[in-house]
């Protein structure tokens, strides 16, 4: 078993899926580019003072790519510990976003059995950066200057996390 490998009950095992496994390691290797920064800036109060602007602004988009890798990791996760075959493979709010989505639906529907997790996934959490994305353009006519940077810095961040699920994507059958 690797680290991408759960054994569930009766001693199955279950190993992630190429797309999983590209959209974990592109969203994580971000994640980990931008902690590495904010930590070096943590360990050198003067240069943190100094470069404060930059520091606040990995923080935004650390937490916009972060949320989306999160949601990825958990609705994979529970998948696999769970039989969520009734929601779609998702944890049920992500099946409700899910559900919305007719056209995507129709495609989870034609999918190979072994394919549907993957196809839910993707479509689910991508539906899911969308509205946070329209969310949050929707507030930039109202925000102050640095309100408005901060929402910019969340905005690129779910654009390169969605980015990196499409790429997941594209590349999930190599």
């Amino acid at each position: 078993m690797n680290q991408y490998s759960i054994e569930v009950s009766g001693g199955k095992v279950i190993g992630d899926s190429v797309f999983f496994r590209t959209a974990d390691a592109q969203l994580a290797e971000e994640c980990n580019r931008i902690c590495a920064f904010t930590d070096m800036l943590d360990a050198d109060p003067a240069q943190k003072k100094e470069r404060i602007a930059e520091y606040k602004c990995a923080k935004y988009r650390y937490a916009a790519v972060s949320l989306i890798h999160s949601t990825v990791i958990n609705n994979n996760r529970c998948r696999k510990l769970h039989n969520l075959e009734s929601t779609h493979h998702l944890l049920l709010p992500f099946d409700e976003i899910f559900k919305t989505q007719a056209e995507t639906l129709a495609l989870y529907e034609t999918a190979e059995a072994n394919e549907k997790p993957d196809y839910s996934l993707y479509y689910a959490i991508t539906a899911f950066a969308d509205g946070e994305l329209a969310e949050l353009e929707g507030k930039i006519p109202y925000a102050t200057d640095w309100e408005k940077v901060e929402l910019e810095e969340r905005i690129g961040g779910l654009q390169f996390a969605k980015e990196c699920l499409d790429q997941a994507w594209l590349h999930r059958k190599e």
